[in-house]
């Protein structure tokens, strides 16, 4: 709706129905009589006076996504929220503190940013229909939205770096608590650093409508095509990409690495002798175990990753250097937007079932274990005791010679 051309005035009628409140060099009122503006339009002469039409407004499709959007917000806001609680209650209660639980945890905190701006901020927006928030808003607003975006993604990569490292190179992974946040403070700064641009490419203009209306749009910064398609080219570079080629590479490395230590422990296995068997097979079964987990882990986070952003990132693409019809395209790239948002409503899911839930279970099994144990001495003494009390009761019983 921000246009450098507007469509032209095909008849007097056009010419009033759309250019009330505008500032014309033509005023009807200054004409002799309508006749007379009439045969302008007809000769031609007015041709080239364009009309504006009015402002959008509220659609019952634009309400029901405002509705959608609402539903997502809600629920992404409370399954992470959910998981910062159950980590930091894990967290007062045990001694040791693993880097996963803090990756998770800064995880769940830039899933709920791009759940506020991105999410419940587009809501708003949608309701709205114009800007009305002012030009400095408009700036911070992009920015965050972005900035909780690349920070959403890079700690997912951090998430797989970690994982190889503590396969790899157990003694110098991210397993300290200042290496972590050292690390998590790097991918903090690096998010801030390619999401300011955002506050200096938006600001607000006004659009070309019989009422007032303003938006905060990219339109007029920039000067040659070439320039959005390089931005937007190193925005798919850097927040899917790169991330995807990060990803891919530190699982795959980690399931080798899994699959070659067990290969060494069968070797072991083999050349000891008997005595270490049962301990030597507790550490294959734990291994098997580890590189199950692993396996599914890195297929569900790839998988999730490529499809929740990969048709949007397609479609930017498609909507960047191929142009289709721009008022389908911009309706099919929102709409696919949001379902790359909706990833900040899975990640909880995904690591709430690799991470929190399994360890829960296991905590059940050990108390239920550790029960049973408990009920099997019990009543392992109990029979002793009675045997015994038995063989002393009949040893009274016989008389002594």
């Amino acid at each position: 709706y921000l246009q450098n051309v507007l469509p032209p005035c095909d008849n007097l009628t056009d010419f009033f129905s759309h250019s009330s409140g505008l500032d014309l060099a033509l005023d009807a009122r200054s004409w002799r009589n309508m006749s007379e503006l009439d045969h302008l339009f007809r000769s031609g002469i007015l041709n080239n006076v364009t009309c504006l039409e009015h402002a959008p407004q509220l659609t019952s499709a634009t309400f029901f996504k405002v509705i959608f959007l609402a539903v997502m917000t809600v629920l992404s806001l409370v399954g992470n929220a959910a998981t910062i609680y159950s980590i930091t209650r894990n967290h007062r209660r045990q001694h040791a503190w693993s880097s996963i639980y803090t990756l998770i945890l800064h995880l769940a905190v830039a899933d709920l940013l791009v759940t506020v701006f991105c999410m419940g901020g587009e809501a708003i927006w949608s309701y709205t229909v114009a800007w009305i928030f002012g030009n400095v808003v408009c700036k911070l607003f992009k920015f965050l939205q972005l900035l909780s975006l690349y920070l959403s993604t890079f700690v997912l990569v951090l998430i797989g770096v970690d994982r190889f490292f503590a396969i790899r190179y157990p003694m110098k992974g991210l397993s300290t608590a200042d290496r972590c946040l050292k690390l998590i403070s790097v991918i903090w700064i690096l998010s801030i650093v390619l999401a300011t641009p955002q506050a200096i490419i938006f600001h607000v203009a006004e659009g070309p409508f019989v009422e007032e209306f303003t938006q905060c749009v990219t339109h007029g910064f920039y000067t040659e095509p070439w320039q959005e398609q390089l931005y937007v080219s190193l925005s798919l570079f850097f927040m899917f990409l790169l991330p995807l080629a990060i990803l891919i590479t530190t699982y795959a490395s980690t399931v080798i690495t899994i699959s070659r230590n067990e290969r060494m422990f069968k070797l072991k296995l083999t050349n000891n002798n008997m005595c270490h068997v049962n301990g030597d097979m507790n550490r294959t079964k734990l291994m098997h175990r580890a590189k199950a987990k692993s396996l599914k882990i890195s297929i569900v986070i790839v998988a999730a990753f490529i499809i929740w952003w990969t048709p949007y990132y397609t479609m930017m693409i498609i909507f960047m250097f191929l142009n289709p019809d721009k008022r389908l395209s911009e309706e099919l790239q929102s709409a696919i937007f949001f379902f790359g948002m909706s990833n900040s409503l899975v990640n909880p899911i995904i690591y709430g079932a690799f991470h929190l839930w399994p360890r829960r279970k296991r905590q059940n099994f050990t108390h239920r274990d550790l029960s049973t144990t408990q009920r099997r001495l019990t009543q392992t003494s109990y029979g002793n005791n009675y045997k015994r009390d038995s063989r002393e009761t009949r040893t009274l019983l016989i008389p002594k010679n």
